[in-house]
């Protein structure tokens, strides 16, 4: 059944929209044209933001998206409008906005994060032209505020909850004490917990309360003592596989993990190859080999970026290295945080590691966009969990 209009006698007795100041045109007004000219105009001005990043077809296979503000992540983001973006024939592709007010594409569809992206359009294409455009932007500006978009996976009954001891509900006040936001008193309501690590010292691992506020209790401080009776620094413990280090009658486990490390300090404008990345103290198996950079290139081109190959004596040990791209925006990035694409570990025997292996790292740094800003300080982190005996 169709749509219902009002009677006629009502839409003729009509004279202005009273929401948005659409004038309607009298009846036997003349001249015609000048009137209905107003008309548009004035419904131009009412629809002006609907009009913001809306994707239209410009040719056979390409797209462009107009122009637009929006906030993506609390910051305003300004965007010039783009043309001519193509796409493959007999294909599907998806557009957004990431959060570097930059337009993406991708055949794989929408990340999975939309805190940091504005969704545009499903283009579909057939062997020779756009078939379909199918409009996203109201996934944006349509929804249902939802805690677990920004990472609370709670309801707001739940959330507070972890107020009770403020006293407070889980207002924007109380959120900024709790965190650190404007006049937060943040160390008197939650503990900070630092960890050091001293492998001449004391302990070879300490944990404890950074707190400066004595309302937030006293965090555990645990040390594992690192005096040597003699020039043995660590064995496996037969009973369960674990490090450990004995001293007088009394032995005391340590870590159940080593780890091999490379930073290339400072601008990184070139690849680099066959560094060092440590040499294996036990017995184990890479379990993880993780790429951060301290600042992330800007490139023109989304896939640009820094690549890691890590490799046990000659021998690649990952089947998909760790990559950081331009795509996964500025600053600081990690693959450990989900940033660009996380490493996947072989398992073809490749990942077993003995004592005295070497790990090294070749850098590849893809730049075949504009870069504007290069990528600094990247660093490589591989983990090796101690074997247990079988």
């Amino acid at each position: 059944m169709g749509e219902v209009y009002p009677d006629d006698a009502v839409l003729v007795g009509l004279t202005e929209d009273a929401v948005t100041g659409v004038q309607y045109i009298p009846t036997g007004l003349n001249p015609y044209y000048v009137e209905f000219r107003r008309l548009v105009q004035r419904m131009l001005l009412a629809c002006g933001r609907a009009n913001d990043f809306r994707p239209y077809q410009d040719g056979n296979l390409s797209f462009g998206v107009r122009a637009g503000r929006c906030l993506i992540r609390g910051v305003a983001v300004t965007f010039a409008g783009a043309t001519g973006v193509e796409v493959a024939g007999e294909s599907q592709t998806w557009a957004w906005l990431d959060a570097e007010g930059q337009l993406v594409t991708g055949v794989t569809g929408l990340p999975t994060d939309r805190t940091g992206m504005l969704p545009i359009a499903r283009i579909v294409s057939g062997a020779s032209s756009i078939t379909e455009i199918e409009d996203l932007r109201g996934e944006a500006f349509l929804h249902v505020p939802w805690v677990g978009s920004i990472g609370i996976p709670a309801s707001a009954e739940r959330v507070n909850e972890l107020f009770e001891g403020l006293g407070e509900t889980a207002t924007a006040t109380a959120l900024n004490r709790l965190t650190g936001g404007l006049a937060s008193t943040a160390d008197q309501d939650h503990r900070h917990v630092w960890m050091t690590q001293d492998l001449n010292g004391e302990a070879l691992f300490k944990f404890g309360n950074g707190d400066s506020g004595g309302s937030a209790n006293v965090g555990l401080v645990l040390s594992t003592p690192l005096k040597h009776p003699s020039d043995l620094v660590l064995l496996r413990d037969p009973t369960h596989g674990l490090l450990s280090q004995r001293v007088g009658p009394s032995t005391f486990q340590t870590v159940a993990s080593v780890h091999g490390t490379f930073l290339h300090e400072g601008a990184m404008t070139a690849s680099v190859t066959g560094k060092g990345c440590g040499v294996v103290p036990v017995d184990g198996t890479v379990k993880a080999v993780i790429l951060s950079v301290g600042r992330n290139m800007v490139s023109t081109t989304g896939g640009d970026g820094i690549t890691a190959t890590v490799k046990v004596n000659g021998n690649v040990v990952t089947s998909t290295p760790p990559k950081i791209s331009s795509s996964s925006g500025s600053g600081f990035r990690s693959t450990a945080r989900w940033d660009g694409e996380v490493a996947a570990v072989k398992s073809d025997g490749t990942e077993q590691v003995r004592k005295g292996d070497v790990l090294t790292v070749d850098l590849t740094r893809a730049a075949a966009g504009t870069v504007t800003v290069e990528a600094a300080d990247v660093g490589v982190l591989v983990v090796v969990r101690v074997n247990k005996p079988e």
